[in-house]
């Protein structure tokens, strides 16, 4: 589960700014249905939502935000690989000069298998600059291992703790572990049997955070086709049909790849690439069923026949039902943009009606949600930028007020920010709009 996770000097981020799922103390509504007990040993330690909503005017840093995320999953999961010549792919605040030159730092809390971890780093695109993961297993901090550049020394320092496992062995991966790589990514990608510690909170990364955003779009879509391909198909027409979408029956096909199946929008440059790589290889046609008038007859239809609403359905399905299933984390940056209101609040609603400890944590517009009664004031973040074009990001809970009021109504009166500044719209011709 994830408990918190900050960035700072990353795209429109530039100082500081912190997330959390943690569940404020304080708040009494909807506790048993929108929290759960984290499962560690550590006193006191804090229950956790079930799901957060991220609100923000356009260009405002949410998908930005969703970006970092996604950097720092693919950093653990796919720096090991790296080739040394590469930079690394990180995009400090271009608005101040001495930001652009500066390092980005990430850091971030998850809970896994009842342990608590805290990973960070700092990069810019020639080198980690630091990097550190620590466990909590018995409630006290158990450094794993830490690591800090040398400039005078041109080197990378390591500090290994004393119960971190690996012996002479934690050095050499240190030295084979180049200046563009992240060390826990390098041991864990590399190595065969050794560091059973770091692969726990590396399983995390690769398996139980899930992000999905309209640039996923694909990888959803695969991973339902490989659930229906199985016998995953029935919770997909489940859902299907419980969005009101009535499919009857799906299909997956293998056949040989046809370039001229290709969408005639499709860059050109990139329709050619997609042809290099598929060319010989066998690709999975989907079929979708609808019963007939008289609902004797079961009648064909390509995924090209359907609509666009039910394609990103169909994309989206296979995902939530691994999260929810296996008690994953996802993350989905403009969950409206696929689904329609009233299915965000079901998807809300099931998340505390069978107890399940996955989390949902999205950006939307949709603004439907504040008055659906479904989240407290700690499930409702907000970012807007400051003068500076840097964004800042808040939870409502931060924010004066009162348990039960009017969000949706407050928040377009302009009491919470996070609003558009709308100046005079021209249609163009010297008139306005």
């Amino acid at each position: 589960m994830l408990l918190r996770f900050s960035v700072s000097n990353y795209r429109s981020f530039l100082e500081e700014q912190a997330f959390t799922m943690a569940a404020a103390r304080g708040l009494k509504t909807l506790r048993e249905e929108n929290t759960f007990a984290s499962g560690t040993t550590e006193k006191g330690s804090p229950d956790l939502l079930r799901s957060a909503a991220i609100y923000g005017p356009n260009a405002s840093g949410k998908s930005n935000f969703v970006s970092a995320l996604t950097f720092v999953q693919e950093m653990v999961v796919e720096s090991g690989q790296t080739q040394p010549d590469e930079a690394v792919p990180v995009a400090p605040f271009r608005l101040d000069p001495v930001a652009a030159e500066q390092d980005s730092r990430f850091e971030i809390d998850f809970i896994e298998q009842g342990v608590r971890y805290q990973f960070g780093f700092s990069a810019n695109k020639a080198r980690i600059t630091s990097e550190w993961l620590i466990a909590y297993p018995k409630a006290r901090p158990q450094l794993f291992y830490e690591r800090e550049f040398d400039p005078s020394a041109g080197k990378d320092e390591y500090v290994f703790g004393n119960q971190f496992e690996g012996g002479r062995l934690r050095k050499d991966w240190a030295q084979q572990t180049g200046p563009n790589t992240l060390y826990f990514s390098r041991v864990v990608s590399r190595s065969s049997e050794e560091f059973q510690q770091l692969r726990k909170p590396y399983g995390w990364f690769s398996k139980r955070l899930r992000i999905l955003g309209p640039r996923q779009h694909g990888i959803g879509r695969g991973f339902t086709v490989k659930q229906c391909e199985g016998e995953g198909k029935r919770p997909i027409l489940e859902f299907l049909n419980a969005a009101d979408v009535p499919i009857a029956d799906i299909r997956v096909e293998k056949t040989p790849f046809d370039p001229n199946k290709l969408p005639q929008g499709m860059p050109a440059a990139f329709k050619e690439e997609l042809s290099r790589q598929l060319t010989g290889k066998e690709v999975a046609e989907v079929r979708f069923f609808h019963r007939s008038a008289d609902g004797k007859e079961l009648i064909e239809f390509s995924e090209e026949d359907e609509s666009d609403g039910t394609r990103s359905l169909f994309a989206f399905a296979g995902p939530w039902n691994d999260v929810l299933q296996n008690e994953y984390v996802l993350v989905v940056d403009e969950l409206d943009s696929s689904l329609h209101p009233m299915i965000v609040r079901r998807l809300i609603e099931l998340l505390s009606m069978d107890g399940s400890r996955a989390q949902l944590i999205f950006t939307t517009h949709d603004t439907t949600v504040m008055s659906s009664g479904l989240l407290r004031r700690d499930q409702f973040w907000f970012v807007e930028r400051d003068i500076r074009g840097a964004t800042r990001m808040f939870s409502l809970h931060d924010i004066k007020g009162r348990e039960g009021e009017a969000i949706e109504e407050r928040y377009f009166r302009g009491r919470y920010g996070a609003l558009p500044v709308l100046k005079n719209l021209w249609r163009g011709h010297g008139q306005r709009a």
